[in-house]
């Protein structure tokens, strides 16, 4: 179980970074020429993306329960399990009423989490084999 944690908290990690640079470049073509400036909105930026990071980690904590080798080893229950909480954040921003720019650092963020997500899990997999 130790590993399975660990493999999350460096999915968090690592979503949290690329969310924020992802989310900033998005920031910086949307604004172009605006008065604000990106330092200015940098901390607002990282705390909003690393929120929603917090929800999609706590969405996929299920994931551990990977460690009984029977869920493991059953194919649609290890997907499920793996990637349940990530695909219903995703689908759940879609569906609140939130403005087009919040929608998309939405998106970013839950698509960052997801390949960050699949990385890990295709590492884990070949690893078992």
């Amino acid at each position: 179980m130790k590993a399975l944690a660990r493999q999350l908290f460096k999915t968090f990690l690592f979503s949290v970074i690329i969310s924020i640079v992802a989310s900033c470049i998005y920031y910086a073509l949307q604004h172009k020429g605006v008065g604000e400036d990106l330092k200015a909105i940098l901390p607002s930026i990282s705390e909003g993306v690393a929120f929603l990071n917090i929800i999609i980690f706590i969405m996929s904590l299920p994931a551990l329960f990977l460690v009984n080798p029977a869920y493991y080893n059953n194919l649609s229950i290890r997907l499920v399990l793996y990637y349940a909480g990530s695909i219903v954040f995703t689908i759940t921003a879609f569906r609140l009423q939130l403005s087009p720019e919040n929608k998309a650092v939405y998106f970013i963020t839950a698509i960052s989490f997801i390949v960050v997500h699949s990385v890990f899990y295709y590492l884990m997999t070949k690893k078992r084999r």
